[in-house]
């Protein structure tokens, strides 16, 4: 196994230094620009956040509104009822699937030099 090394984008501190965008379009960097600034990752995620929290709300005041006795939404079981249930079922299904490709991960993964060919077999061209 070799040595850990520092990619050459990061420096010592761990600070993200800016690629060269000389060969970006301007039409690129005003569209995606703003995605190699420092602050860039909390306002995805604030936004993320209020968009969910706006859209819980408005099916508490959809429900609210449709009146007693009344579904705006016909739920099959009776989990699924429940205020923000899609959202919770949503959240939990991604957090199962992220934490079940770790140890498929360790199962299906292979050593560094699993591809390399100790010597290669008489009469063949090695790989380019």
């Amino acid at each position: 196994m070799s040595d850990h090394v520092t990619p050459p984008h990061l420096t010592d501190h761990g600070e993200h230094e800016l690629p060269d965008d000389s060969q970006t379009s301007g039409f690129a960097k005003l569209l995606f620009g703003w995605t190699s600034k420092p602050w860039a990752g909390r306002v995805v995620f604030l936004v993320l956040a209020l968009v969910s929290a706006g859209l819980i709300a408005a099916e508490v005041l959809l429900e609210a509104a449709s009146g007693e006795g009344h579904h705006f939404r016909h739920a099959y079981f009776g989990i699924d009822s429940i205020t923000a249930f899609y959202a919770m079922w949503g959240f939990f299904s991604f957090t199962l699937v992220v934490l079940a490709g770790w140890p498929l991960g360790r199962l299906l993964r292979r050593d560094e030099a699993y591809y390399e060919d100790e010597e290669e077999p008489a009469g063949e061209e090695p790989h380019a």
